[in-house]
């Protein structure tokens, strides 16, 4: 297949196109992020499919069947309510490879708590942007796994949360608009809120802790087109605005208060900022880490792509224990 400048690739909801340039860097960058695009949807790349170790499960939604993997920590005995947790793949991906990179089965049998990772319908969640490819009822889909898993497990209802990435980080923050009486709080990690985001979420205050590099060449930080100039992905507001307008959704403080991490890995390259908005309605909280130098990826995770494509991995926090720490202080009021 050949490509040349202006050339269209589509694929399972995506929609990528060569700049009009012949530029050979942005050629090698666009030939790249094709082969991702396809790969993450048919073979085992790191963060994008791998062999499950929870078992693959399924239920119905919308006269559909719907699969999920699910892992349930040794320790779980059936008698004791145990927080849950919803781990979304992003854009391409898939719940196994959601599960390895994440690292999340790890925290959940340290901490006690059971984690699913659910599929979505052709590697995609929608996540409410009007340049969502998926018309598929994810919230519906969701809202009946929760229901099924309440009536299969001992679930503390007070604590039920969500995270992903990219697109399955949009898809978190739709579910804690839509579900907002359902999840306690939320875990973006790069992604934002979609431009035009209405904020109609004041039903129930939801805390979130986001996640995103500043070197993220897919959800830019400052906001803007999804994808860069590859992927038809809408465009999002900036991060600090996002952060911003939830800490507002939560009647927050106006002002966040700012510290930064110290970083354990002498060989990391990017320093991490936390801004936390404090005296938030309900016990709520909104956090954002800052990662300058991080890209499009899970902070301790694996490279599971060349930096080229997605930017760095950073080392400076573990993603997985930081949203469940910041899940564990804030069940739902």
């Amino acid at each position: 297949m050949g490509l040349t400048a202006g050339s269209r690739l589509s694929h399972r909801g995506f929609v990528l196109r060569l700049a009009g340039t012949s530029d050979n860097h942005r050629m090698r960058r666009f030939v790249a992020f094709a082969t991702f695009v396809v790969l993450c949807s048919s073979s085992p790349l790191s963060g994008c499919a791998s062999a499950a170790a929870g078992s693959t499960l399924a239920v119905e939604s919308s006269g559909v069947r719907r699969e999920y993997v699910l892992h349930v920590p040794p320790s779980y005995d059936g008698r004791r309510p145990v927080p849950l947790v919803f781990a979304f793949h992003g854009g391409g991906g898939q719940a196994a490879g959601m599960e390895r990179m994440s690292g999340m089965d790890a925290v959940a049998d340290r901490e006690g708590f059971i984690v699913a990772y659910p599929q979505g319908l052709d590697h995609h969640w929608n996540d409410g942007r009007t340049a969502d490819a998926s018309k598929a009822d994810d919230v519906s889909f969701i809202k009946a796994l929760v229901s099924d898993l309440e009536a299969h497990y001992a679930i503390d209802q007070r604590r039920i949360y969500a995270t992903g990435i990219s697109n399955g980080a949009f898809f978190s923050f739709r579910l804690a608009c839509d579900l907002s009486n359902t999840f306690a709080a939320v875990a973006p990690v790069a992604g934002s809120l979609p431009a035009g985001f209405a904020g109609g979420c004041q039903n129930s205050p939801v805390s979130v802790l986001m996640i995103n590099g500043t070197a993220d060449p897919l959800v830019l930080y400052a906001g803007g087109h999804i994808g860069g100039r590859f992927v038809a992905g809408g465009d999002s507001v900036a991060v600090s605005q996002a952060a911003a307008t939830w800490a507002s959704i939560d009647r927050c403080d106006a002002m966040p208060r700012d510290s930064a991490l110290q970083s354990d890995d002498p060989s990391d390259t990017t320093t991490t900022r936390v801004s936390s908005y404090e005296r938030c309605a309900g016990g709520t909280s909104v956090q954002l880490y800052t990662i300058d130098g991080g890209g499009h990826t899970w902070p301790d995770g694996p490279q599971y792509l060349p930096q080229a494509i997605i930017g760095p991995v950073s080392r400076d926090f573990d993603a997985s224990a930081t949203i469940w720490q910041f899940f564990s202080a804030h069940p739902k009021a």
